[in-house]
């Protein structure tokens, strides 16, 4: 008994000498949503604002209810405007999003696939599935066009200069401002605003004073998004190259 009890007593002595670590597991997509905005000091009204987000949408992203947002679409557009609201990395973003879209499907997936592939050898074409296949692309565009458009309307505006080069030297006393932006889109060259067509393009004939010229180029769109480009003209006046004596010769 005495020897039973000291091998017990080391067992014991064994036992509480090592010490239990939990392992910090990596944070979700949910998680790091949800974070980003509070340390920015925002409410989910204030992201539906920024990102144009139905409110319970940014809502389910936060909580990881997957379950009640509607197809991966939609889902993948809110992420990535609700990332760029938070100015979080699009990229990385996207990356969590896809790896935790993998492990919700799990084996039910390659499951499906398994089934699908096995009735697939029995299917023959025929014009109701010819006429499902349509349907299917036709939506598939449709939800591709919706994310674009959203993408879009939470981003800034896009503005391109299409003449004058930047960093122009010229001996004219005026230059054409072309460039093509988005519609719904007001544009301004320094300050003085400009006439935007129904296809986004708008044209301006700046007037130069001698030397360099800065310019700066600004498009607003509907939500007060901006993009802006600063353009340097030097305007060098001909010179007369004969002098009064040489003329009279």
């Amino acid at each position: 008994m005495v020897k039973i009890s000291g091998i017990n007593l080391i067992l014991n002595n064994m036992v509480t000498g090592f010490s239990t670590k939990r392992i910090k597991s990596e944070k979700t997509l949910a998680e790091i949503l949800k974070k980003a905005r509070k340390a920015k000091g925002l409410s989910l009204s204030d992201a539906e604002v920024g990102t144009k987000v139905r409110v319970h949408f940014l809502a389910a992203l936060e909580n990881g209810n997957w379950q009640i947002l509607p197809q991966d679409v939609y889902v993948r557009g809110f992420v990535l405007a609700y990332a760029k609201f938070l100015n979080l990395s699009s990229d990385f973003v996207l990356e969590q999003y896809e790896k935790e879209t993998k492990v919700r499907r799990g084996t039910t997936t390659a499951k499906i696939s398994y089934n699908q592939s096995l009735k697939e050898r029995r299917v023959l074409i025929t014009p109701k599935i010819l006429a499902y296949a349509g349907l299917s692309m036709f939506f598939i565009s449709l939800f591709s066009y919706i994310v674009i458009q959203v993408l879009n309307f939470a981003g800034s505006p896009n503005l391109k200069i299409v003449t004058p080069s930047n960093n122009l030297v010229t001996e004219n006393d005026s230059i054409d401002f072309v460039g093509i932006t988005d519609t719904d889109t007001m544009v301004s060259v320094n300050s003085d605003n400009v006439p935007v067509s129904d296809d986004g393009k708008f044209s301006l004939r700046l007037k130069l004073h001698s030397g360099v010229n800065v310019v700066k180029v600004t498009a607003v769109n509907n939500v007060k998004k901006e993009s802006s480009e600063v353009y340097t003209i030097e305007y060098k006046p001909k010179t007369a190259s004969i002098d009064n004596g040489i003329t009279q010769q």
